[in-house]
């Protein structure tokens, strides 16, 4: 892990966590709704929330995406995921941290500890990191994990907006940096 996230726990989001996860998020919307598609939909109820959880439990168990959370003992710092929307052995990172622990190493930390969840998984042979072009400090953790630039892209969703695709080959996350 990096320097200062060596307290940091990153695990599957749990339904105690319903309450803490709802209150990050409301926290953060106005720090993530330019940069996170599902910031746009917020705020939602704390019953919302428990049906989305559901829903993310729901995923996992059919072999689709999966949800996090990253937490300092009992705080919510933020979440990450692995997201099956790149096509057959692909998935794809989010993740998206409170503004109160910004630029301390922890979204580097989910996005490394997700590629390596990802290529755990069988038919996995590269991860992406997308992320819009204005979102400099997103674009510096696939940087600095070694992976490669690949170039703009447009998804079906947001056509108006394009997105800096960064990928990880299973081979070159094994060879390590450099």
């Amino acid at each position: 892990m990096d320097a200062g996230t060596a307290e940091l726990v990153i695990r599957l989001w749990e339904p105690r966590d319903a309450e803490s996860l709802h209150r990050a998020v409301l926290e953060s919307v106005d720090h993530l709704r330019p940069w996170v598609p599902f910031a746009s939909r917020e705020p939602i109820t704390l019953s919302q929330r428990r049906t989305a959880m559901k829903q993310w439990q729901g995923w996992l168990d059919d072999g689709g995406d999966r949800m996090y959370g990253l937490f300092l003992g009992d705080q919510v710092v933020g979440g990450c995921g692995l997201h099956r929307r790149i096509g057959p052995g692909g998935l794809e990172i989010g993740y998206w941290v409170h503004p109160g622990f910004v630029r301390r190493g922890y979204a580097t930390a989910a996005a490394r500890t997700m590629t390596d969840e990802a290529f755990a998984l069988d038919g996995i042979d590269r991860v992406e990191i997308w992320h819009q072009e204005a979102n400099v400090p997103s674009g510096r953790v696939p940087a600095a994990l070694g992976f490669a630039y690949v170039g703009l892209r447009r998804r079906e969703t947001s056509p108006d907006v394009e997105w800096m695709v960064w990928r990880q080959s299973r081979d070159g996350w094994r060879a390590g940096p450099g």
